[in-house]
């Protein structure tokens, strides 16, 4: 039988744990950011990320998958000002629903333009390992959960519909922050919000009413 002082002492061990991971992916973070930023992608190496970190580069693969899954996360950072890795591997709370959706990515690209994982999908310069980083994290941040929540993973018509909706939505996001468009790039936010959700709500379907999605 598991003693009460057991109890607790493995409450504590747990807690201990957990605030190891978080300095360890705090400190890789700070030393990729440091060393991308003065060598750039292809120069920077895991080894060196490890050592400047204090920490086994191997835990770069656990905390955020790869060197071009890290590099995607920093650049994110700096362009919305945080200095927080968890914000930036999936720990940001879900949207509760397809206007919310919208609402964030409309917002961000208003407040910071095109943002990295845009700049890598379409600029002819990136790295083929950046970009399918890039492309990797955007189907597992939008079109994979938005595909389950009307279909099911194995629904191949719902993975189309839904990679059509995020295709649109990051297609007006890019025409609003690039000025392809007179009235996309000139209207209340609120205003493109709302006909975009329109739209995206014929293709969708039902199922869009609580999205689990994080990007």
């Amino acid at each position: 039988m598991t003693s009460a002082i057991d109890r607790v002492g493995s409450r504590t061990a747990e807690g201990g744990r957990s605030r190891d991971a978080q300095a360890s992916r705090q400190a890789l973070f700070s030393a990729a950011q440091q060393l991308f930023g003065q060598k750039g992608f292809e120069r920077t190496t895991l080894r060196e990320i490890g050592e400047q970190a204090g920490v086994d580069a191997a835990l770069v693969a656990r905390y955020f998958g790869s060197k071009a899954d890290l590099y995607v996360a920093v650049v994110a950072a700096e362009r919305l000002g945080s200095r927080d890795p968890a914000a930036l591997v999936g720990d940001e709370p879900p949207y509760s629903g397809l206007d919310h959706m919208v609402e964030e990515v409309l917002r961000r690209s208003d407040e910071h333009g095109p943002g990295p994982i845009l700049q890598a999908l379409v600029r002819f310069d990136t790295t083929d390992e950046i970009r399918e980083a890039a492309e990797a994290r955007l189907v597992r941040r939008l079109v994979e959960p938005l595909s389950s929540s009307i279909g099911g993973d194995d629904d191949t018509r719902a993975r189309l519909r839904a990679e059509v909706s995020v295709a649109a939505l990051l297609g007006v996001s890019l025409g609003r922050s690039l000025g392809w468009f007179d009235q996309i790039a000139t209207a209340e936010r609120a205003e493109v919000v709302a006909l975009v959700v329109e739209a995206l709500e014929r293709v969708l379907g039902d199922g869009t009413d609580a999205l689990g999605l994080s990007f």
